[in-house]
């Protein structure tokens, strides 16, 4: 049995990322080392930090240093709004 060895995998460097813009889920998961389809689902669950930019979830420098360092995010989900009836009097 012959083992073919290459050597490490390379390392690709990645350009940094800039402050003022967000990403998609595609831009970012080389950063953060997971599949885009994840970060899609875990922003849907609210369990990393993101923004939304209309319904489609978007990323900054800030929060993807976050969630590469582990930071824990608190989930901002707004309170369900109730539809009022109106009442006869």
């Amino acid at each position: 049995m012959t083992v073919d060895v290459t050597g490490p995998t390379p390392v690709v460097e990645l350009p940094p990322l800039q402050d003022d813009r967000l990403y998609t889920a595609e831009e970012i998961a080389p950063y953060v080392g997971v599949q885009p389809r994840f970060l899609k689902r875990a922003a849907a669950a609210d369990s990393i930090q993101h923004t939304y930019l209309g319904r489609f979830p978007r990323w900054s420098a800030r929060h993807v240093r976050e969630i590469v360092a582990g930071v824990p995010h608190t989930p901002s989900r707004r309170a369900r709004q109730t539809h009022k009836t109106k009442s006869a009097a």
